[in-house]
């Protein structure tokens, strides 16, 4: 076992390490971050309308009462889901920037942040050149319509979920070109005095004109071959996609996360939330439309991350009843309340799991038992689709019956999950238990002795 911790921190732990402390995934991560309430805020209105199913009894009075006010309040979801690509590209604009002020201090981040929007922007309308003429598309389609260029159905198209990759991408552009304007001083010098606000504004000036000629030069090109950037880098991200989504893609995913976690890395910071979270955000915004993506928004947290990552919930438990060392003992009852709301950092390093072979088997291997069974619960339609956001200290049972729209049966697997989890860690905890224990029978009884003498 200590073999294995070796070989992960020289193989594994050092390079992921390396690669989420980069700067553009560290702004990836924190623009994650950023749009979590738009995707909450989202869900709250999905839930109103979905309250005739969670609640059977008075689904006549709702339909006659709040329901009517859908059009009204839905506005609430649209704007927030419908746009989520456009905080998100704003986000990494302001965190992109933010990391690169590191080595160019004059860079503004709520100039890069525009500028990263006005890159977008310019990627949404749908452009072709037609006997050597540039022209907007349109069309019509039963669901959507193409209109100027722009893609419209509840609202822009491409300003939803399926924005956020390409988003991601001109972003960087963008703010590699600001970051080479300002480095290089290619921006417009005003005379001292100046008011700041004026300043920045000229100073911004040339890298959108950069900018600019830049995205014209994409689309053009693009639009020549009959296509655009969105058609274009939709295939391979349609593929790494269609990797996250997958038992088997999960399930890697899911080792990395445990493996950096046993040797005291951050897994779920640096492989979920830098690298899977925008794939898993762009699937529940298309649940919320209809698709049926199993893995999707927080399903990890709402059947696997039960008391947070390596589903410890089960092992507090198994502590608080079965435990007789005073190390067990005492860690539970302080790591308890934590884990109802899925934060486990004293768990794990306080048991700890890090290192600890004892412990650190049945913390791989619930994770994917769990992940396993919940992937064909789903899939064989005994479990609601998750189709709402969460807040991710969500207690176990509650997030997974809110995420699937109020879907009971959620709730039951959850609950089954954390039963497996709890029978799973019992006898590795016991084992554990066991060693503390003796060992502290054995300092007690030193420390008689030395007394007595």
């Amino acid at each position: 076992m200590n073999k294995l911790f070796e070989i992960l921190e020289k193989h594994l732990m050092g390079p992921l390490s390396t690669l989420a402390n980069t700067r553009i995934i560290r702004a990836l991560m924190n623009a994650g971050l950023a749009t979590v309430p738009f995707t909450i805020v989202s869900s709250i209105f999905l839930l109103i309308n979905n309250l005739p199913l969670i609640i059977p009894p008075l689904a006549d009075f709702l339909k006659a009462t709040v329901l009517n006010y859908s059009a009204l309040y839905s506005v609430g979801n649209t704007m927030a889901l419908g746009s989520i690509a456009v905080f998100y590209v704003l986000a990494f604009g302001y965190y992109l920037t933010l990391a690169y002020q590191e080595v160019v201090p004059k860079m503004d981040r709520f100039t890069g942040a525009i500028l990263a929007l006005y890159a977008f922007l310019m990627t949404i309308p749908q452009v072709r050149i037609i006997d050597g003429k540039a022209v907007l598309m349109s069309a019509q389609a039963e669901t959507s319509t193409v209109w100027n260029g722009i893609a419209l159905g509840g609202w822009v198209t491409r300003f939803g979920g399926v924005g956020i990759f390409i988003g991601i991408v001109v972003t960087y552009l963008a703010i590699r070109l600001y970051r080479a304007c300002v480095e290089y001083k290619i921006t417009i010098k005003m005379p001292p005095g100046v008011p700041a606000g004026v300043e920045r504004a000229f100073a911004s000036l040339l890298p959108a004109i950069f900018i600019a000629f830049m995205m014209i030069i994409i689309n053009g090109v693009l639009a020549a071959f009959g296509t655009d950037i969105h058609e274009l880098l939709s295939k391979p991200f349609a593929f790494v996609k269609d990797i996250a989504g997958s038992l088997g893609g999960m399930i890697v995913i899911m080792l990395l996360v445990h493996l950096l976690w046993s040797v005291g890395v951050h897994g779920t910071s640096i492989v979920v939330n830098s690298f899977v979270n925008p794939i898993l955000l762009v699937a529940l915004t298309e649940n919320m439309e209809g698709a049926k993506n199993i893995f999707a928004g927080d399903f990890k947290n709402m059947f696997v991350f039960i008391g947070g990552a390596g589903s410890t919930l089960g092992l507090v438990i198994c502590m608080l009843i079965w435990a007789k060392s005073s190390q067990l003992k005492t860690l539970s009852r302080a790591g308890a309340v934590p884990s109802l709301f899925n934060i486990n950092e004293p768990i794990i390093f306080g048991a700890p799991i890090v290192y600890n072979p004892y412990l650190v088997i049945p913390f791989f291997v619930i994770p994917l038992i769990t992940t396993t069974l919940s992937y064909f619960a789903i899939s064989l339609g005994m479990v609601g689709y998750v189709v709402a956001a969460i807040p991710w200290i969500s207690p176990v049972g509650v997030g997974a019956f809110l995420g699937t729209g109020g879907n009971w049966a959620a709730a039951v697997l959850a609950l089954i999950n954390l039963a497996i989890s709890i029978v799973l860690y019992f006898p590795f905890m016991k084992m554990y238990d066991n060693k503390l224990y003796a060992e502290e029978v054995a300092a007690r009884e030193a420390e008689s002795e030395t007394v007595a003498a």
